[in-house]
Parts: structure tokens; C-alpha cells; sequence
């Protein structure tokens, strides 16, 4: 009887949990070289990047991007010009609410730029601000 009575609480606690709400990414690209371009050569993804990734003009910033994933949403993409390579991960991950441990739900943002080209590059990932139901937007950046 125990044992039903647990499994009873943890199921009424297991649907008190609800989902989590969509979780957007929004960002911008930063070229900070000012002479060249900057070209997308990579990218993976758990959803559709709007628009999509295109070039950079030197020395400028691209149009904001978006990408939605639902409660964990998570994006890879590198940008290239000549020798140097920028990649970018960017993530919004949620973690439920526990009832057992009484702790509330979270979101918990991510990114990183690293230079991978020949040549070293600047690359940066800046949160720019913190928006509701993990919804943060970023600045990513290459020089």
C-alpha cells in the first residue's frame, strides 16, 4: 500500500510540473575585420535559423537572428575569412522543476566563440540581455 501511495504522489507531482515555455535565441554577427567579409561555413542546429545565415560585410553587423527550439534549444555555426575561422555555440537549456527536492524550474544560457582557422582569430559570444522563459539574445563577434 506504501508503495502505491508513492507512486501516487510522484505521478500528481510528475503532472503538477507542466512544460517549460519555448526558449528563442536571438543574435547578431559583428564583423570587426575591415577588409574582408565574413561567410558562413558551417551550421547545425535544432531548428530553423531565420533569416538565414549569409554574409557579413566588413567592418558591420548582420540583420538579428532567431532560432526556437522548445525548451532546449541549441545552435552550432562558424563564420570564415581567408585563414581565420570563428565557431559559435549558443544555448538556452531548461531543467524542471524537481517537487521531490522542492526546487523550482531554470534556464540556464550558454555560448562560446573559439578561433579554429590557421590564422588566430578574435572570437566572442556575448550575452546582451535576458528575456523571459529563457529567451536571451547574444552578439557574436569575429576579428
Amino acid at each position: 500500500m506504501k508503495n502505491f501511495k508513492l507512486a501516487a504522489a510522484l505521478s500528481a507531482a510528475a503532472l503538477g510540473m507542466g512544460s517549460a515555455q519555448a526558449a528563442t535565441i536571438t543574435f547578431t554577427i559583428q564583423n570587426k575585420i575591415t577588409t574582408s567579409a565574413i561567410t558562413n561555413s558551417y551550421q547545425n542546429t535544432c531548428g530553423t535559423i531565420i533569416p538565414s545565415l549569409g554574409p557579413v560585410p566588413a567592418n558591420s553587423v548582420s540583420t538579428p537572428h532567431q532560432t526556437d527550439c522548445g525548451n532546449n534549444t541549441a545552435l552550432a555555426f562558424r563564420y570564415t575569412s581567408g585563414t581565420k575561422t570563428c565557431s559559435f555555440n549558443l544555448s538556452s537549456l531548461y531543467t524542471p522543476p524537481n517537487p521531490i527536492l522542492g526546487t523550482s524550474g531554470y534556464w540556464t544560457p550558454n555560448g562560446t566563440g573559439t578561433s579554429q582557422g590557421s590564422t588566430a582569430a578574435t572570437c566572442k559570444a556575448t550575452l546582451t540581455s535576458i528575456g523571459t522563459n529563457g529567451n536571451y539574445s547574444w552578439t557574436v563577434s569575429m576579428q
